[in-house]
């Protein structure tokens, strides 16, 4: 991840650690940034009054709030009806995020839904909004990434490479 100059080695450090777990005892992140408890706390509280730390938050889990289907949606609007259609897609609960992109990717959505029926209701109902010309969507399967870390298991190609040489090994 890439920070501004601001930030000198050791706020990295912290900062990586408390994408990892925001709720991380100062005394955890001290041992592992080699500094004190309270210069780990110091460097905390100047971060967040210098804006590089936005919030702490919690990363709920998916599947046990219901939410197990998550979808990439790409929204193109008529310039005309833009400010009602953006509106009208931000105030949706199932809506966790949306940008408005550069290029021909108009609007992209962040869906998360408890299965595909309501996440095929939701699309349907986004046909009939008058000013919404195209809707393309993704279902993510299995996350890769998610906030800078990566997701341990690995992509299953490279298993079969692995479970290979293991067995030349042999």
């Amino acid at each position: 991840m890439s920070y501004p100059e601001a930030v000198d080695r050791k706020d990295k450090k912290i900062l990586e650690f408390l994408l990892r777990d925001g709720r991380a005892p100062y005394a955890d992140i001290a041992n592992a940034a080699g500094l004190s408890e309270s210069a780990v706390r110091k460097r905390v509280e100047k971060m967040i009054r210098g804006k590089v730390i936005d919030r702490f938050t919690i990363a709920l889990n998916p599947e046990k709030t219901g939410r197990s289907i998550i979808a990439y949606v790409t929204v193109s609007t008529s310039s005309r009806h833009e400010s009602e259609v953006i509106e009208m897609l931000i105030e949706s609960p199932l809506v966790t995020e949306a940008y408005w992109m550069s290029g021909k990717c108009g609007i992209w959505l962040k869906v998360e839904t408890g299965g595909l029926p309501e996440l095929t209701r939701f699309i349907e109902s986004l046909r009939l909004v008058k000013g919404i010309l195209s809707i393309n969507s993704c279902i993510a399967l299995r996350p890769l990434k998610v906030d800078g870390t990566p997701v341990v298991p690995l992509p299953i190609s490279q298993k079969k490479e692995e479970r290979a040489e293991h067995r030349e090994e042999e």
